[in-house]
């Protein structure tokens, strides 16, 4: 008997069976799916599939379904590979659904006699069931599985495991958690899997892993052959405005053969850490900014931390005395498990690595750590047992005594049954990134955005700021701000130098609350400080951000303080999270309900901080519309104007006509945009022309 199952795969050698693995083309296969027998396909299938080519095998794989469609056997085999090769579980429901039409427990994979169906169809069905949130589908045939397969089925505990996870997805989905998550679009997501995305503190930047083709097919060559999969590359975007993305750029240091994929930036943004498998196993690499770019990658030379083992994930704390990463390697909980190294107080030196230890490590899989600014906010996936299905995102909280609370699962539909992995947040936290696979997708995986009203950072000052530069000229690499704590209460004062980013001289940094700090302003190289000032952050706010401005003379090395600058002296205490709301209209539509969908849901938030004791609030109007003509309101510049209008008055209606809320909601139109690609007579390609109709809310 032949078990197939990604975890289960058997490399074997055949002899005599037409090629070996080093010469498989896909010429070769498609050519043998033309012109070979039944039987001869089929074992080429086989073959293939058991040495990893799962690509190549459902080439032969949709022959022999030409040839039998109601084969049991053939439809088993294509609704496996549909769910190995692209997790297309929607695909593979109908052929799994035949599979098990006739099941026999001794199924053999090679022979031309096999019309049935291996046991394993029932759990493969349920997998299905279960990443499309059919619980009680996932659960039956789950139970069916067990019923019937072989007891030494290294499959039954991952069935332990999945029917757990299921009574958890009940509990929680009759439990929603008020989210509001939506595809970042097209002009990130694609059909190719785009996935792990680090989003810059302040939301401007969003840098992620693609596997699309190079523009000029340089990366056509270096395919992977098993999957029909492009190599990894790095990619950044620019939020231009209201969530609206640039045209993503790949990175400078990116190789067409290479996979290269995002793990994490620095604050500064001129230190990426990524993940790169030419050493076989998989290790952390990292690539530094300097001389206008980025350099070629480098691994990681931190002891401990890359091994002979999988390494796939880090983070630095943003006080940088904690190193996260992921790891396989042996005396762990399970499979991979989340370490961290300690800098040793007052060096350059750090732990040995450190397991993060039960409350956060299981007998399953852990990835992707990220922490918060708080240095406390601790965020993880898990595809064990407090997961609904696939990887869930968690959270926890590293504790003064330097471990961690419990994780627990941040809920539906925050986390899907499918795969929920790689979340990152803002500065406050009340925004993030994560990558899914759900049915709103473009491809294998998408990048999602996704708001909330109960997470966050606490008792953390954040101090936010801009370097501008006379002539703007650009800023020298050698130019920091050295942020230096003074308090009687500390034993040693703590310092640390801050950098403000290249490509628009923004810095920012946490700090505590009811501290005092001085800023020098400072040329690194020589250490000549241009400028100091000093600060308290406040004592008695669960989060707050100071705001400098400065100007830079580049060539004299000066710090200039404009006499005008108020600004300097301010500072923003945010208890309440900044709210968003985005609705994409249709050909010529330009008005919403304020009873109904995710615009009710947004105006309940509002009224939630004004119930809560919020005094003011204002709501700031982005409205668009696309290049396509609209003859009924003559010119796209009258239509986003109706949009932002009625947006406008709706709302204004709304908490006017509310003795509880008048007077203290204030509507203001900041935008009415006429954007996106030129019109040429394509009014049916709604993807184009889709992310530029649209009215968006944020409140300050």
């Amino acid at each position: 008997m032949m078990i197939l199952h990604y975890r289960l795969i058997i490399i074997l050698t055949i002899l005599n069976m037409g090629f070996i693995s080093a010469q498989i083309t896909e010429e070769n296969v498609r050519n043998i799916a033309e012109n070979s027998s039944e039987a001869e396909i089929l074992m080429e299938a086989s073959t293939v599939m058991t040495e990893g080519y799962l690509y190549f095998s459902e080439i032969l794989v949709d022959k022999l379904l030409i040839l039998k469609p109601e084969n049991p056997n053939y439809n088993y085999r294509k609704g496996f590979l549909s769910l190995q090769i692209r997790k297309d579980y929607n695909a593979a429901i109908p052929f799994l659904e035949k599979a098990i039409e006739k099941v026999d427990p001794n199924y053999d994979i090679y022979s031309i006699k096999e019309t049935s169906s291996s046991p394993d169809a029932f759990f493969h069905l349920a997998t299905c069931y279960h990443l499309s949130e059919d619980i009680e589908k996932a659960e039956k045939y789950y139970n069916r599985f067990k019923e019937i397969s072989n007891k030494q089925s290294e499959l039954l505990p991952i069935v332990e495991v999945r029917l757990k996870q299921c009574t958890l997805a009940k509990q929680l989905m009759l439990e929603p958690v008020s989210v509001r998550l939506k595809n970042i679009g097209p002009a990130i997501n694609t059909k190719f899997p785009e996935y792990s995305p680090v989003v810059s503190l302040d939301g401007s930047a969003l840098y992620f892993t693609s596997r699309r083709n190079w523009e000029n097919d340089e990366t056509e060559g270096f395919k992977d052959s098993r999957i029909d999969q492009y190599p990894e590359d790095i990619y950044v975007s620019y939020n231009q405005s209201d969530s609206i993305w640039s045209k993503p750029e790949r990175l400078e240091f990116c190789q067409p053969r290479r996979n290269e994929a995002t793990i994490a930036i620095s604050p500064d943004e001129r230190k990426i850490y990524l993940y790169e498998d030419s050493t076989g196993n998989g290790d952390i690499y990292f690539t530094d900014f300097y001389h206008a770019e980025f350099q070629d990658i480098e691994i990681l030379p931190s002891k401990g931390v890359n091994t002979d083992n999988w390494e796939t994930h880090c983070m630095m704390s943003y006080d940088k005395k904690v190193f996260y990463f992921v790891s396989n390697r042996k005396g762990g909980f399970g499979g991979r498990d989340i370490y961290m190294l300690k800098r040793i107080e007052d060096t350059e030196e750090w732990s040995e690595p450190i397991n993060l230890g039960e409350k956060i490590n299981g007998p399953d899989d852990e990835d992707s750590p990220f922490i918060s600014i708080d240095n406390q906010t601790f965020y993880y996936s898990t595809n064990g047992e407090k997961s609904i299905g696939g990887f869930d995102i968690m959270t926890a909280l590293y504790q003064e005594d330097g471990t961690f609370s419990e994780g627990s699962n941040l809920g539906y539909p925050f986390n899907s049954t499918n795969d929920d992995i790689f979340y990152t947040t803002t500065l406050d936290g009340s925004k993030g990134y994560l990558t899914s696979f759900r049915k709103d997708g473009y491809g294998e995986k998408d990048i999602y955005e996704i708001y909330n009203d109960f997470l966050g950072v606490r008792d953390v000052a954040v101090l936010k700021g801009v370097i501008k530069t006379v002539d703007d000229k650009p800023i020298p690499e050698d130019f920091a701000i050295n942020v230096k704590m003074v308090c009687v209460d500390c034993d040693n004062d703590e310092q640390k130098y801050v950098y403000p980013r290249m490509r628009d001289g923004i810095f920012m940094t946490a700090l505590k609350p009811c501290k005092t700090y001085k800023l020098e302003y400072m040329n690194v190289t020589d250490q000549h400080i241009m400028h100091e000032d000093v600060f308290t952050t406040l004592c008695d706010t669960n989060y707050q951000e100071i705001y400098r401005e400065l100007l830079l003379d580049v060539d004299k090395r000066i710090i200039i303080i404009p006499e005008d600058t108020l600004i300097l002296d301010t500072i923003v205490v945010t208890d309440y999270p900044n709210l968003e709301f985005m609705h994409y209209f249709q050909y010529n539509k330009n008005k919403l309900s304020t009873k109904k969908g995710k615009l009710k849901d947004f105006i309940k938030s509002v009224e939630a901080q004004l119930e809560e004791g919020r005094d003011q609030i204002t709501i700031n109007i982005y409205s668009s519309a696309s290049h396509v003509p609209t003859k009924t309101y003559k010119t796209n510049e009258k239509l986003t104007q109706i949009r932002a209008e009625n947006m406008k008055y709706d709302l204004i209606a709304h908490f006017e006509n509310n003795d509880s809320y008048k007077g203290k909601v204030n509507i203001v139109i900041v935008t009415t945009l006429v954007q996106g690609p030129a019109y040429v007579k394509d009014f049916k390609n709604k993807n184009k022309y889709f992310p530029y109709q649209y009215v968006g809310l944020k409140t300050e």
